[in-house]
């Protein structure tokens, strides 16, 4: 153990170097769950100033209101937006979005998922807590239209998992950092990388990730081949 509390802490110096130079990527943890997990899908694969451009017009209030109007708007209209702000690939992401939306709003009955956790921490006993904790991670896990990392960032948003969303940038970032045993398979890759993040201090698990993603697009030396479904 004493190999892995070593390299949490030279990890958790190399976040810190990260929270300098990329504090622009983070976005703000007082906004929705909803609206944060937009831009980090928008921002994977795209400049994080043009992502944040895009949430700003779809919450400006002169023009949307609301996410729900977001919902009900037009693929066309959507991406219009996405594409005003140069967002890669526009016409593939604007109907992955609505449906996601819809999906929420079907499930939530509203255009937003801190609901979810509310109903959880309402529930009276435990067979009704685990009935819905059970019912609010195959809801998450199988909601359309987002990666396949989605719903770690979802739970994690959610205090139900505190876990870095697995994807390319993330391994790429761990592995040049030389965190992982020589020929670790994925398994074990994950097990180490969560045991990193349980030895930070005062870091939150999806500013990690998002600080992550973001050397990796920016400073990382060897890229991986990304894109936001993976």
């Amino acid at each position: 153990m004493s190999a892995i509390r070593e390299k949490a802490k030279k990890f958790q110096k190399f976040v810190k170097s990260l929270e300098g130079k990329h504090a622009q990527s983070l976005p703000e943890k007082e906004r929705p769950l909803l609206e944060r997990f937009v831009y980090a899908v928008l921002a994977y694969d795209n400049p994080s100033a043009q992502a944040k451009k895009v949430i700003k017009a779809l919450t400006d209030e002169k023009v949307y209101g609301s996410w729900n109007e977001v919902r009900v708007s037009t693929v066309r209209e959507l991406a219009d937006v996405l594409r005003d702000n140069k967002i890669d690939d526009a016409d593939v992401w604007a109907p992955r979005l609505k449906q996601m939306l819809q999906k929420v709003f079907e499930e939530v009955d509203d255009t937003a998922l801190e609901p979810l956790k509310e109903a959880l921490d309402t529930a009276s006993g435990e067979k009704q807590k685990k009935q819905i904790n059970d019912k609010m991670r195959n809801f998450l896990k199988d909601l359309p239209g987002v990666p396949a990392w989605g719903s770690a960032y979802l739970l994690t948003g959610l205090g139900l998992e505190r876990e870095l969303p697995w994807e390319p940038y993330t391994e790429a970032v761990l592995t040049e950092q030389k965190v992982f045993p020589q020929k670790s398979n994925l398994v074990q890759k994950k097990r180490v990388a969560k045991a990193l993040l349980e030895g930070l201090e005062d870091l939150d698990a999806l500013d990690v990730h998002h600080l992550l993603v973001e050397y990796g697009k920016k400073d990382l030396k060897k890229k991986p081949e990304t894109g936001a479904k993976g």
